[in-house]
């Protein structure tokens, strides 16, 4: 005979949660503040043809782009070795595991220009680094220049 079908909590169908109260809150993305930090470096970046990260999307995964940004530590819900902060978006920088020390060290500087490929990584964008130079010795040696 067939079985009817409930929505009643019992041992076949147990109850996740209780009340709203019990339902966790989704994972909301790192909120970009770097805006005004990034002020000074905007003629450095424009020369450079750098790109803004917020204006990088699904499309942009495979191509290689030039950033620049505050870095940040990296934080639980995304993977990576650093976050990338411009003030548009904030993403985050994995390391290749065949990433020298050299690359891994330039990733301590505060601001940073980095060179590198952008991927996707479980629904989320990343930039595999493949070159990372020092944003504030780079605009004061470019001023020097000028």
């Amino acid at each position: 005979m067939a079985r009817r079908l409930s929505r009643r909590a019992g041992p076949e169908h147990p109850v996740l949660f209780v009340d709203g109260d019990d339902i966790p809150e989704p994972a909301r993305p790192p909120r970009p503040r770097a805006g005004e930090a990034m002020r000074a470096f905007d003629a450095l970046l424009a020369a450079a043809e750098a790109v803004a990260l917020g204006d990088l999307d699904a499309r942009s995964a495979g191509r290689t782009v030039r950033v620049g940004g505050e870095r940040r530590p990296p934080e639980a819900m995304l993977a990576g070795d650093a976050l990338l902060d411009d003030g548009t978006a904030v993403l985050p920088l994995v390391l290749a595991a065949r990433a020298p020390r050299s690359l891994r060290a330039a990733l301590a500087t505060r601001f940073l220009l980095v060179t590198g490929v952008v991927r996707e990584h479980d629904g989320a964008l990343t930039i595999e680094p493949a070159e990372v130079v020092d944003l504030r010795a780079l605009a004061r040696d470019w001023a020097g220049q000028r």
